[in-house]
């Protein structure tokens, strides 16, 4: 059957469903229409058709089969590539294995082993931060301390700049940064990109915010290139991805100023926003459930003893708990619960055919939830990762995907999850928190990333803290 024949909601003549289309909130409507026309349909967008998949083995061929048979749809390359991102988020095909190549290298296992003693660092330093907060004001926004504390993360791993936003609040790289996702979500849904022609007051701040980023990236780059030229031992032993990413690029003449500053800015702007949304979303699920943080304070005082934080790299292994809890946070509150694709050829799959350069979406989290998938499905279980202590039957980890799949997983997630663990057991070993804005008043909003609307939350000393 053509994916166009395929069920789906009606529609409006001409126009079909374009207008009902909620774009805030797209990844809860498909997943109501997934309920009512099934795991794979076709939503009629008036001038196009979308074909929706939430079948697990259908979202796991697709990933399998990039970049040969499907690529990301080809709008969102466009508005990133308008801003001069051309990088491994969005490249193709062997341009695409160029800039894999040259990533991986910079976020490899040994990189990451030497980077941990500064991922240490700002973890003490937002530990002094909630502190602080504790002693100084009551409820307060989460969010930003996570953005904060990714964006000097990040930073430092991305170029060597030591960075300091978490405690020094100016942070004018981090304010810019956060104008690019919504912006970039925007664009893409847009029918018609009336911001080619006519500048809102926000495309004029997105587009100003974009060129001092690149400015501040391209200035990184010139310095770090004359740093390497000045000390040529550095290249045998790069300290940071950036030094990395340039040592390989002498090597490729194919690799160019252009796509190292494409990279750079994949790795601060997918790393600051994916990684702080899923600890925010962390803080909203944990809140009612004290058997699980104790649980997870359990075994960080096992882990850490007496310290306060980790300390060694190796005790990252040991937080198997504090894995799980981040799995089922990861599960139930994926930042990327969709994405877009469209096939390169003609393809059938399972029975369903897909005209070249149509336009596919993936829900990928609506398959996380459902319960032929996962046994309590829309219950908070870290121990369903656990398979020695499991209760949950039912467990298809093919319709687990944060960090999608196939040749085009994630280079990144290994240092998101570093990240995650370091901080949620800093924050069960130190703190007791409480939500202070009621769970139903806190909104999943779709701005390219799934982020959460703004919430308060109280921190005190934790109790009894061995």
């Amino acid at each position: 059957m053509l994916s166009k024949d395929l069920p789906g909601p009606k529609g409006k003549p001409i126009v079909g469903n374009m207008f009902e289309v909620d774009i805030n909130n797209l990844h809860n409507q498909l997943s109501d229409w997934v309920d009512e026309y099934g795991d794979v349909f076709n939503l009629n967008l008036g001038l196009t058709n979308m074909l929706i998949v939430a079948k697990p083995s259908m979202i796991d061929y697709i990933q399998k089969n990039r970049p040969t048979l499907f690529r990301r749809m080809d709008k969102l390359n466009n508005v990133l590539k308008e801003e001069g991102i051309s990088g491994v988020f969005n490249a193709e095909g062997e341009e695409w294995k160029r800039h894999r190549m040259m990533v991986a290298k910079g976020l490899d296992i040994k990189h990451q082993i030497a980077f941990f003693p500064w991922m240490m660092t700002v973890t003490d330093r937002l530990k002094r931060k909630w502190q602080k907060d504790v002693k100084e004001q009551g409820a307060f926004s989460i969010q930003d301390d996570f953005l904060r504390y990714t964006v000097d993360v990040s930073t430092n791993l991305a170029f060597g700049k030591e960075m300091n936003t978490l405690e020094e609040r100016q942070g004018a790289i981090q304010d810019d940064m956060e104008k690019v996702f919504p912006m970039i979500f925007k664009r893409i849904n847009q029918p018609i990109p009336w911001y080619k022609w006519f500048k809102s007051k926000a495309d004029k701040e997105y587009n100003a915010a974009t060129d001092r980023l690149q400015e501040f990236v391209d200035d990184v780059i010139t310095s770090t290139k004359q740093k390497l030229h000045d000390n040529p031992s550095l290249k045998e032993n790069p300290q940071n991805f950036l030094e990395a990413i340039i040592v390989a690029a002498e090597e490729d003449q194919h690799f160019n100023d252009a796509d190292i500053r494409s990279n750079l800015l994949t790795l601060l702007l997918a790393g600051e926003d994916t990684t702080a949304h899923t600890l925010t979303w962390a803080i909203t699920l944990l809140n009612d459930q004290p058997e699980v943080i104790a649980k997870a304070r359990e075994e960080v005082d096992r882990v850490l003893g007496e310290h306060q934080t980790v300390t060694r790299f190796e005790q990252l292994q040991q937080l198997e708990y504090i894995g799980a809890v981040i799995n089922e946070v990861m599960r139930l509150k994926p930042v990327a619960p969709i994405t877009l694709y469209q096939p390169n050829e003609d393809v059938e799959v399972e029975g369903v055919k897909i005209p070249k350069d149509s336009r596919m979406l993936l829900h990928l989290r609506k398959s996380a939830t459902m319960e032929e998938h996962f046994s309590r499905a829309g219950e908070f279980v870290p121990e369903r990762w656990i398979k020695a202590k499991s209760q949950c039957p039912v467990h298809n980890t093919a319709a687990y995907n944060p960090f999608g799949g196939g040749p085009r997983y994630c280079p990144g997630a290994n240092l998101a999850l570093t990240e995650m663990k370091l901080v949620l057991a800093m924050l069960f070993k130190n703190f007791d928190f409480k939500l202070e804005t009621n769970v139903e008043d806190i909104k999943e909003i779709m701005a390219f990333t799934m982020m959460a609307s703004d919430f308060k939350v109280s921190f005190t000393p934790r109790k009894n803290n061995h």
